[in-house]
């Protein structure tokens, strides 16, 4: 039983919700730059109005300690991914805690670990699903993260250990410096490519709504049997991509296509920090951490049929020598799995070099009483 003044509670309602959604701020507010959520999207997941919700339960629950807000974290069970695996998995998404509240933190994970079960799962992970949650930082703490990925404070690790959770993966986010000999470098590969018949064409180039089907058939095709991935549709992918027409992520994402057929896709996106992080007045982002600086490459995948001819190079190439036409110093390539050899491979043949490093956790229940 929790010490007197701890309450797990389960948020309802629009205020209750947005109250939730608002606990990160009260955690990095002190930080000098952080990605703060997007509230709006947020609610509309808890609320069930997300283009993921149809395939998706999601509960939120959350701790206070004397009335006052603590902890949050989100119990979801994806269907259509253990469709996919065919495993029992649920996911803990959504997890954040302040400092020096390991009682009301285990309280809660555990009350969300019994929700799991309930649901007849015989896993649950944390730190990673797809379009839902990422991975938990292990360095880098008081840096801003490449966009979309955590910048966590370092306790967050024993809170999850002490809950029982276990290491399951690691991911880098590896950064390139965009210097004049890469580019040339760079120039090399997408013309080796053009004289293999791969041609590689921005978004923009190809027609921007026909570009994310591409990319969404790609990546379903590459991406299949990817630890952590499940499959969405075209209408999912054009719900989330297609207001990013007239950006320049229209003209930093390519597809690589072969005789008329599109066998290879990246999404990229500019530098968003001054745009979507929150960056204290008068401070200064190193360059290759922001600051207009530093493009990243989110997404990139190949049909199995066309790898080991120098798509996916061509392609993180053509990319980047967008972003550094467009100012950037530095570009990110982000977020790959430890042990994807070929795409380790890939980002350092770009001259690219690991920056920052993360863990997804998961904890067995099946047979296990705690």
């Amino acid at each position: 039983m929790p010490s007197p003044g701890i309450a797990i509670e389960r948020p309802k309602g629009r205020a209750a919700l947005e109250e939730f959604a608002r606990l990160p701020y009260y955690i990095y507010n002190r930080r000098d730059a952080w990605w703060p959520p997007d509230i709006l999207n947020e609610v509309d997941l808890l609320a069930g109005r997300s283009p993921l919700s149809p395939h998706i339960e999601i509960e939120p629950m959350c701790a206070r300690r004397n009335g006052k807000l603590v902890a949050r974290v989100s119990v979801v069970v994806n269907h259509r991914y253990n469709r996919h695996w065919n495993e029992r998995l649920g996911q803990l998404v959504h997890f954040e805690a302040m400092p020096g509240e390991g009682e009301a933190v285990a309280t809660m994970l555990e009350r969300a670990v019994e929700r799991v079960r309930e649901r007849g799962m015989t896993a649950v992970r944390t730190g990673f699903a797809a379009f839902l949650d990422y991975p938990y930082a292990i360095d880098n703490y008081n840096e801003l993260p490449s966009f979309l990925l955590r910048g966590n404070p370092p306790y967050y690790h024993c809170y999850l250990k002490n809950a029982g959770f276990e290491t399951e993966k690691g991911q880098t986010d590896y950064t390139a410096a965009l210097t004049g000999e890469i580019l040339e470098r760079y120039r090399g590969m997408v013309e080796a490519a053009a004289r293999g018949g791969v041609r590689v064409v921005s978004w923009r180039g190809f027609g921007f709504l026909a570009a994310i089907d591409g990319w969404t058939d790609v990546t379903n095709s590459a991406f299949e049997r990817h630890w952590g991935w499940n499959p969405v549709s075209r209408a999912e992918s054009r719900t989330m991509l297609s207001s990013l027409w007239d950006t320049p992520v229209a003209d930093l994402s390519v597809l690589a296509v072969v005789g008329g057929e599109v066998v290879g896709a990246v999404f990229s996106v500019p530098d968003l920090s001054a745009t979507l992080a929150y960056v204290k007045p008068g401070m200064r982002l190193a360059p290759e951490r922001g600051g207009g600086t530093r493009g990243a490459l989110i997404n990139i995948g190949v049909v199995e049929k066309m790898r080991g001819r120098g798509i996916a190079r061509a392609m993180a190439a053509h990319s980047f020598l967008e972003m550094a036409r467009r100012g950037a110093r530095y570009a990110g390539y982000t977020l790959v799995l430890d042990d994807n050899w070929a795409s380790r491979r890939t980002a350092e043949s770009l001259g690219a070099h690991v920056t920052s490093n993360f863990l997804t956790y998961r904890r067995e229940l099946a047979g296990r009483a705690r």
